[in-house]
């Protein structure tokens, strides 16, 4: 199996406190320090940001079986997560679902579209000062522009209260921006999703 895209790619925004405006409606989702994960629903396969299939799928079986229930893969079969192991004791077996890739009918579904797919209902957001728990799924939540400073500020106090990174800062995603599927490069960025870190 070949993935269909490389996970998207944030171009680099800098310090968020220093950024430059932002033309258009934004929103913003906590930057999780994990790592990147492709997931092909039907089957629960994993890939990394080089397209290569990952060999932790198996840590987040329960995780993938969520996955798999509450999503509707007549739209999409791919899901775009970040997988929280290894680098902290945070929520250990966990995906946060940053986005799904459409299916081609869907392509051009925006942002705002995609996350309308997922209702709360059916998959929860983790709220930033909520520890994440072990082996399940979250969606990874909705900031809005009006409250982007203050998260900023309050994600690097939660690293210090939890004594570990694991928040790196803030990703930026424009509301009207389709998922973009390349497979030209993994290194290629999209300036529809632009990240701030506080380190960099």
């Amino acid at each position: 199996m070949n993935p269909i895209t490389y996970p998207a790619r944030p171009i680099n925004g800098g310090p968020f406190r220093k950024a430059r405006t932002k033309p258009g409606e934004w929103f913003y989702e906590p930057k999780y320090n994990g790592w990147r994960a492709l997931v092909h629903i039907p089957t629960g396969s994993m890939f990394n940001r080089r397209g290569e299939q990952l060999s932790i799928a198996a840590e987040f079986a329960d995780a993938l079986d969520i996955l798999h229930r509450v999503l509707d893969a007549n739209a999409f079969k791919w899901a775009d997560c970040e997988a929280l192991e290894r680098r902290h004791n945070i929520g250990q077996g966990t995906l946060m679902l940053l986005d799904v890739i459409p299916e081609p009918p869907f392509a051009q579904a925006t942002y705002l579209e995609r996350r309308a797919w997922i209702p709360n209902s059916v998959l929860w957001e983790c709220h930033p000062s909520n520890q994440p728990s072990k082996n399940t799924l979250y969606k990874s939540p909705r900031i809005a522009p009006m409250y982007a400073a203050d998260v900023w500020s309050h994600l690097q106090e939660i690293n210090q209260r939890w004594g570990c990174d694991f928040y790196e800062g803030l990703v930026a995603k424009q509301a009207d921006s389709p998922y973009p599927i390349q497979l030209r490069s993994p290194d290629l960025d999209t300036p529809a999703w632009i990240k701030h870190r506080w380190q960099f």
